[in-house]
C-alpha cells in the first residue's frame, strides 16, 4: 500500500473538496494509506476512515505560513510518501525543495484551485511583476508529475505543461446525499461557501434589504466564514439597517449538516462578481444546490451552458440590483415554478453533475503517474 500525502498550507482541513471528496476517494480504492494534512479550525476531526490520518496545521497569518511549509519538508523527509497531492501555489516552492531530496522520487501532482495568473490580474499587479510570476510558476511547474484543473478554462494559460494533465470538476458526492426532511416554515435563500466581497457578502444582504422594503417575507440563511474583519463588516449592516430577522450568519458548519440545510432551503445563492478568475467557471456550491434539489440565482456569466441545457435556476447581473431583486422575487412568487426548476437541477446532477464521474477522472490520473514512477 502506497503512502499517500493530501496537503495544504491554506485550506481547513474539512475543507469539502480536499478531504470529504479528494481524500476519502483515494482511501476507498485501498491502493493507498492516505495522510490528510491542512489547516485547524473550530471542528474536531471526527469518524475518521481507518485508512486516513488527520494531522492538523497550525493556522497562521500569511506571513506566518512558511512555518507550516517547514513543517511540511520535515514530514515528507521523514516519512518518504510514494505520492504527494497539494492544493496551494505556494507550496510550488516547497515541492521544487523536495525535489532535490537524494534517492527520493515521489510523484508529485498539483491540484489548482484556481487560475492564480488571472487572480494576479485583478488585483492590477503591474504587468512587470506579473511576467516574473508567470516565469518563475512556469519554472517550478517542472517539479509536478502531473496538474489537475479545478475548471477546463484553466488549461487556456497552462498550454505549455508537458507533464499529464486533467480537469475534475468539485461536483457533489453521490453519498452525501439524503432524503428531504421537509422545507423550512418560510421561503429562504441560502448559500454555502466563503464569505468574501468578490464572491457576493454584501451583495446578498443588499438584496436582502431590497425585499424587505418591498415587504417580502423570507429569510436568508448564510453558512460559511470569511476574515474576522470581513464579517464584521456584514454583522454591523445587518444591525444598522435592521435585517436581523431576515438574515442568520451560520458560520462555519459541518457538511452533512450544511446539506441538510440547503435541501430545508428553497433557493440557493451564488453572486460572483465578474472576475477573471471565474469567468465561464463552473462554481460547485451551485451543483451542490442541485444535488439537494433546490433552484438558484446564479451570476449570469456562470454555468450558462448548463442553466440553458437543464433550466435549473435563474440568472442575475450582479452589477444590477434591480435586476437581482426581480428574480428574486421571481423565485417567492412562483413556488411551482421553482420546485420544478429543483427537480430539474437534481436530474442533471444525477445524470451528470457528481462526483462519481470526476472521480474516476482523477484516479485514472494516479494511475497513469504510478505506473510510469
Amino acid at each position: 500500500m502506497k503512502l499517500f500525502y493530501n496537503i495544504s498550507s491554506v485550506h481547513p482541513w474539512n475543507d469539502t473538496r480536499i478531504y470529504f471528496r479528494q481524500a476519502f476517494s483515494f482511501g476507498e480504492t485501498g491502493m493507498y494509506k492516505v495522510k490528510h494534512i491542512a489547516i485547524e479550525n473550530n471542528l474536531i476531526p471526527e469518524n475518521i476512515p481507518g485508512n486516513i490520518e488527520v494531522e492538523l496545521l497550525t493556522k497562521r497569518s500569511r506571513k506566518g505560513r512558511m512555518l507550516n511549509w517547514i513543517a511540511l519538508y520535515r514530514k515528507i523527509n521523514k516519512d518518504k510518501p510514494d505520492v504527494i497531492q497539494f492544493h496551494d501555489p505556494e507550496l510550488l516552492i516547497l515541492m521544487s525543495f523536495i525535489r532535490r531530496i537524494p534517492r527520493y522520487h515521489p510523484v508529485i501532482v498539483y491540484d489548482m484551485h484556481e487560475n492564480v495568473q488571472k487572480v494576479l490580474m485583478r488585483k492590477k499587479i503591474p504587468g512587470i511583476a506579473l511576467s516574473i510570476y508567470r516565469h518563475l510558476e512556469k519554472r517550478l511547474l517542472s517539479a509536478c508529475s502531473g496538474v489537475v484543473f479545478a475548471e477546463i478554462t484553466y488549461k487556456e494559460d497552462y498550454q505549455f505543461l508537458t507533464c499529464p494533465t486533467t480537469d475534475v470538476y468539485n461536483y457533489p458526492k453521490i453519498p452525501e446525499m439524503k432524503e428531504n426532511k421537509g422545507k423550512e416554515d418560510v421561503f429562504t435563500f441560502i448559500y454555502l461557501g466563503s464569505i468574501s466581497d468578490i464572491r457576493g457578502g454584501e451583495t446578498m444582504l443588499i438584496l436582502a434589504k431590497r425585499l424587505v422594503e418591498l415587504k417580502k417575507v423570507f429569510h436568508m440563511k448564510i453558512i460559511g466564514t470569511g476574515s474576522e474583519g470581513y464579517i464584521e463588516k456584514l454583522k454591523t449592516f445587518i444591525l444598522d439597517n435592521g435585517l436581523e430577522d431576515y438574515i442568520s450568519l451560520e458560520g462555519v458548519m459541518a457538511f452533512d449538516k450544511a446539506f441538510e440545510s440547503i435541501q430545508k432551503a428553497h433557493a440557493g445563492m451564488a453572486f460572483l462578481v465578474p472576475d477573471p478568475n471565474f469567468m465561464g467557471g463552473k462554481t460547485t456550491k451551485c451543483f451542490e444546490y442541485m444535488a439537494a434539489g433546490i433552484p438558484f440565482m446564479v451570476s449570469d456569466f456562470l454555468i450558462q451552458d448548463v442553466m440553458d441545457k437543464w433550466s435549473c435556476g435563474v440568472s442575475a447581473d450582479v452589477a444590477n440590483m434591480d435586476d437581482m431583486v426581480q428574480k428574486a422575487v421571481y423565485l417567492l412568487e412562483s413556488p411551482e415554478e421553482a420546485a420544478n426548476m429543483g427537480e430539474r437541477g437534481k436530474a442533471a446532477y444525477r445524470q451528470e453533475y457528481n462526483w462519481e464521474n470526476e472521480k474516476e477522472k482523477l484516479l485514472s490520473l494516479f494511475d497513469e503517474l504510478n505506473s510510469c514512477s
